[in-house]
């Protein structure tokens, strides 16, 4: 009887591999999955490749310039100094009326309208008292918004220099709420602390005792408190008082902003000539569209914001994406023909002339693909240059910039740094330098 023969089993080295190759095969899945699932118009492959950028991570230089590596030709770039009527723009007057031309355009096509009437604000102080060791001021103020549809509140966070007579605000949305903003304990009487919510944990965005020992104060909010970051939910706040309007979530965050603003203006103290706005990523571009929407803005500030709409490695329209409560119906219509679209972000930094601009870039913030960021602000800057006579950044590309230097003009500012996806204090540094070597002077 002839025995059974026995299957020959695999050396455990081969199981090993084999056990490691599916891993790879399913943690590389989920991640594609995931990207998909976070970031659905990320549709390239070097657009997949360049999310790996997005925490920060030191990528080698061959690895960024391979993603980076695309054409940059950005077809149907709209062009900021021809009107609607296809005559150039030379003068300032001719670029006011032009102004509101793109402005409508980007209230239709990009972000929504912002409203600016049709409805009451309150302010009422919830706490007050000295901060950080004696040498700040912190307030936190309930804004009320009211109209006949109802009510909306927002808390607004205020930090002070201690004693000071007159100083500049930087403004601006946090991510996490204002009590995970500030480190410090405030002296103030038990019976104003009620109402003084709590959420997670800020990144550092706000560095309250840095701002503070420059001679500024800061007033920010949660950005949550306006609209939910949700394309379920956005409405369910100060957008109820809107409803026919056409209106985004980053109207709602842009309108919070503006409303900051409005209290500002009752504290004697706050110099209203030195207005600066401030947000990382997607609050960067809030910073730029309630500085576009309010011109008592004097200086707009914008880290890892993104670049064009057209960049070919990333920000391609795509209705799938979980970001369709940023964008207005009228963004998606042109799913699939990019290039048509009647903006770009360059227009939305041309809107901030002849005021203060600045952007930050990130070096291994591949994911906001720096490239094609500095691509639109040398698309912008001919308005402060050719339309105001304002000095501006010199021509180049991308590739000339030294990181970590600032380039300051008189119109303009960027700075290229090497980390990724952040705002570091030594963004904040050269904003406040900028600040008073540019808009205070």
């Amino acid at each position: 009887m002839q025995a059974k023969q026995s299957k020959k089993k695999l050396p455990w080295w081969a199981r090993l591999l084999i056990v490691l190759l599916v891993a790879t095969i399913v943690f590389l899945g989920f991640s594609y999955g995931m990207i998909r699932y976070f970031v659905g118009d990320t549709l390239s492959f070097k657009g997949i490749l360049s999310m790996v950028s997005y925490g920060g991570f030191d990528l080698p230089e061959g690895f960024r310039n391979f993603v980076l590596d695309v054409d940059r030709s950005y077809p149907g770039l709209p062009e900021l100094l021809v009107n609607e009527a296809g005559d150039a723009v030379t003068t300032p007057e001719q670029y006011d009326a032009h102004r509101e031309e793109m402005l409508s355009l980007y209230e239709t096509y990009m972000y929504g309208v912002t409203p600016t009437d049709g409805f009451n604000t309150t302010f009422t102080v919830v706490e007050s008292g000295i901060a950080l060791n004696g040498k700040a001021e912190r307030q936190q103020v309930r804004i009320t918004i009211s109209n006949e549809h109802g009510s909306s509140d927002a808390m607004l966070l205020i930090y002070t220099p201690a004693n000071a007579e007159n100083y500049g605000m930087f403004v601006g949305l946090n991510f996490s709420g204002n009590t995970a903003v500030w480190n410090d304990e405030v002296i103030i009487p038990s019976s104003s602390q009620d109402d003084v919510g709590e959420r997670g944990i800020e990144s550092g965005s706000w560095p309250v005792d840095l701002i503070i020992d420059s001679g500024y104060g800061i007033a920010t909010m949660y950005y949550g408190d306006w609209a939910k970051d949700d394309a379920e939910s956005y409405r369910d706040q100060v957008l109820t008082l809107f409803p026919e309007e056409n209106c985004t979530a980053f109207s709602a965050w842009a309108f919070g902003i503006m409303r900051g603003i409005d209290y500002l203006e009752q504290l004697e103290q706050v110099d209203m000539d030195a207005i600066g706005t401030a947000g990382h990523s997607r609050l960067a571009r809030v910073s730029l569209w309630a500085g576009a929407c309010d011109e008592r803005i004097d200086l707009v500030t914008a880290s890892c914001g993104g670049g064009l709409v057209r960049s070919p490695l990333f920000a391609k329209i795509d209705t799938d994406g979980t970001s369709n409560h940023w964008f207005t119906a009228e963004y998606y219509a042109y799913e699939g023909r990019d290039e048509e679209l009647p903006v770009d972000i360059h227009m939305l930094y041309a809107l901030i002339a002849d005021r203060n601009l600045y952007i930050s870039i990130g070096q291994q913030d591949l994911a906001s693909d720096p490239k094609a960021t500095w691509d639109a602000l040398q698309e912008a800057k001919p308005v402060w240059q050719n339309i105001y006579g304002i000095d501006v950044i010199p021509d180049g590309t991308y590739d000339d910039v030294i990181p970590d230097q600032p380039i300051f003009s008189e119109g303009v500012a960027v700075h290229v740094h090497s980390e990724g996806h952040q705002l570091t204090a030594e963004d904040w540094q050269n904003y406040i330098v900028y600040m008073n070597d540019f808009v205070c002077s």
